[in-house]
């Protein structure tokens, strides 16, 4: 099997969105799920058509006032589902993290990438989890801002 895009290199994965083969070049994870660059855009761009509907939905919820024998209590619906709302992680904080506690998994915590975190936890008297971490620090500080967004950030959206 062939990458669709890269006829010439070998296939690795299918993205789950659209099915079609594609090459290390070609993938994104998110979730653990294989995408392919032009389905990770319209992931993206289909949950920002929802988190718009639910903004416009919520611009326009009325007051309620509740009156539980309290005269002076009103009650304003919360303009934004929490469990919608998409807080972008610090590339900086993560690299920062990474180069300095990365032994410990504190970056990957800080991810959301729990599992990852306990690995590191539990290996960090061998050293490696330090090396490793400290590693990703610097490349994690070296992505451009983009780059940081879609490979750590867009998990939040699926």
């Amino acid at each position: 099997m062939h990458c669709y895009v890269h006829e010439q290199k070998e296939a690795v994965a299918a993205c789950v969105h659209c099915g079609k083969f594609i090459c290390e070049e070609c993938r994104t994870e998110i979730n653990g799920k294989n995408y392919c660059k032009n389905c990770v855009s319209e992931v993206i761009a289909e949950q920002n058509k929802k988190i718009d509907s639910l903004e416009a939905k919520n611009a326009a919820a009325p007051t309620v006032y509740v009156n539980a024998g309290n005269t002076s209590g009103s009650y304003t619906a919360p303009a934004v589902d929490p469990r919608y709302v998409i807080r972008p992680k610090s590339k900086i904080a993560a690299g920062l993290l990474g180069i300095f506690l990365g032994g410990l998994g504190v970056h990957k915590f800080y991810l959301g990438r729990i599992g990852l975190g306990f690995v590191y936890l539990i290996f960090c008297w061998t050293g490696i989890p330090w090396i490793i971490g400290f590693i990703e620090g610097i490349i994690y500080l070296c992505m451009t801002d983009e780059e940081f967004l879609r490979k750590y950030c867009t998990a939040m959206y699926s």
